[in-house]
């Protein structure tokens, strides 16, 4: 039930907030980022993240052109090599014109395996779905996660890493690079027994 409530709350917050409001600047044109929440949107967040070991995040994106499908999705690797894509949706709307939403993702963590639910917000349309992934069983791993620092520009097909969380063996050190690294150099993955990434996509 307290995961219900937190992804309604979640899906309310995205929904609500997805038009300009107070404290919040709309993204320039094709471009992907980090949504800029309120300071009580954030606490809110932060109150569902921290007891419930969820992740919460949303992202902001704007395009000027005409992109008809917009597509978000998690990829698993094993030292570099793509092993599933266990979560995704794609939202597809021949409308011909600029295309502006907000992308929400909720990661949760049971033991050894990770829940993500995707939702995507856009006018009046609304689409989720979840997916699950086992860390692979008999290693002790170390982590190091987090979203995207920087805005990221839409070009059609481009693939763009939103969030990255990489796994390492305990004893061993964890250089953690931030999205826009492992973007421009996808051959780092090599170095990490277990890897997730969330990608967007226009076109």
């Amino acid at each position: 039930m307290k995961k219900v409530i937190a992804y309604l709350l979640v899906a309310a917050i995205a929904a609500a907030s997805a038009s300009c409001g107070p404290g919040r600047t709309t993204p320039s044109k094709n471009i992907v980022m980090q949504s800029e929440l309120t300071a009580e949107q954030q606490e809110i967040l932060d109150l569902l993240s921290i007891p419930n070991n969820h992740e919460v995040l949303l992202f902001d994106f704007n395009a000027d052109e005409a992109f008809s499908r917009v597509e978000v999705w998690v990829e698993a690797y094993e030292y570099g090599r793509l092993v599933e894509r266990p979560a995704g949706l794609s939202t597809v709307i021949d409308i011909g014109e600029s295309r502006s939403g907000r992308l929400a993702v909720i990661i949760s963590q049971n033991d050894s395996t990770f829940q993500w639910t995707i939702s995507a917000v856009e006018s009046s349309m609304k689409a989720s779905h979840t997916g699950t992934a086992e860390v692979p069983s008999g290693q002790r791993l170390g982590r190091a996660y987090g979203p995207m620092d920087d805005p990221a520009d839409i070009e059609q097909g481009k693939e763009i890493i939103i969030y990255t969380s990489t796994f390492q063996d305990a004893g061993v050190p964890h250089i953690a690079y931030d999205a826009l690294t492992l973007q421009e150099r996808p051959e780092l993955l090599i170095e990490y027994p277990y890897a997730h990434l969330i990608k967007c996509a226009f076109s």
